[in-house]
């Protein structure tokens, strides 16, 4: 009798362990993304609707051009001018910005120090599209 009930009460402590460890990657992400990051420059590319490479162009930043990304989904840009925006975590790497329009975003790369991630302009049908890679520092 003891070894019927001792099986699953081994297998309910595994279970238990494994989903304790589980770390949920979109609050990973968006704790790292929190805070103050200053611009260190904004490159904007334009594509053809194959998806190839028409130019690029790269702004470098002014002093005091940041982007700031508070724990309730509000941002704030500044770059040339100032916007009030709302983000929405989708994985651990994409989100969406709101400007007035939805921008889909990839993340690029995040750490301590360095935050870089694309605003994926709309691709439709035939017409060219734009990508913006915003380069952020702490």
């Amino acid at each position: 009798m003891k070894r019927q009930t001792l099986i699953p009460f081994i297998l309910s402590c595994l279970l238990l362990i494994v989903c304790s460890c589980k770390k949920e990657p979109v609050d990973d992400f968006k704790s790292k993304i929190i805070g103050d990051w200053k611009y260190e420059k904004l490159v904007e590319k334009n594509y053809d609707y194959m998806g190839k490479l028409l130019n690029e162009t790269t702004t470098l930043a002014k002093r005091g051009e940041y982007y700031h990304f508070n724990k309730d989904g509000t941002a704030i840009q500044y770059f040339d001018q100032i916007s009030n925006n709302t983000y929405t975590i989708i994985s651990e790497s994409r989100f969406e910005l709101k400007t007035g329009l939805v921008n889909p975003c990839r993340l690029v790369s995040i750490d301590k120090n360095t935050f870089v991630f694309v605003v994926e302009g709309p691709k439709r049908d035939q017409l060219d599209y734009k990508e913006y890679t915003h380069y952020l520092k702490k």
